[in-house]
């Protein structure tokens, strides 16, 4: 069980982040985790617990995970489907720690097995608010356009 106040690493990710707040009903308990000045709504079995390395550090400024140079665009074109699948998580994981709220996903256009994983990947993906393809001038059906929360 975990309380407010708690630092907490998302599961399969690199996001630890704090619990702001729980909400709990007869079946459910839902926590909500504040990581770089957004909130991630998880439930229990999405969290577990973070080891942190400076406890007197400012919990509104911890981040861990962070680049020096924000990207917003990741190319995964001539990748395996694992190769790719495995780099875009950590991609996420980066953007939302520096506050990008739109990616990029370059897949290409050839054959559409990257595109068809990296669009079942998203909608499994608590991260991501919504996604597209990319528009005419984006890059069409080579390019997924994800938005983030």
């Amino acid at each position: 069980m975990f309380n407010i106040g708690d630092y907490v690493k998302i599961t399969n990710s690199n996001l630890c982040g704090i619990i702001t707040k729980i909400k709990t009903d007869k079946e459910n308990t839902t926590y909500y985790i504040n990581i770089n000045d957004k909130t991630v709504i998880v439930n229990k079995n999405m969290i577990e617990n973070c080891k942190v390395t400076n406890k007197n550090s400012d919990k509104k400024n911890y981040n861990l995970y962070i680049s020096s140079k924000p990207e917003d665009t990741i190319m995964i074109r001539h990748q395996t489907v694992n190769e790719a699948i495995s780099n875009l998580e950590k991609f996420i994981d980066n953007a939302v720690c520096n506050n990008i709220s739109q990616i990029k996903i370059i897949h290409g256009k050839n054959g559409g097995i990257l595109r068809r994983e990296v669009n079942k990947y998203l909608n499994t993906n608590p991260l991501v608010k919504e996604h597209r393809l990319g528009g005419y001038y984006e890059g069409s059906y080579g390019v997924t356009i994800a938005f983030l929360k």
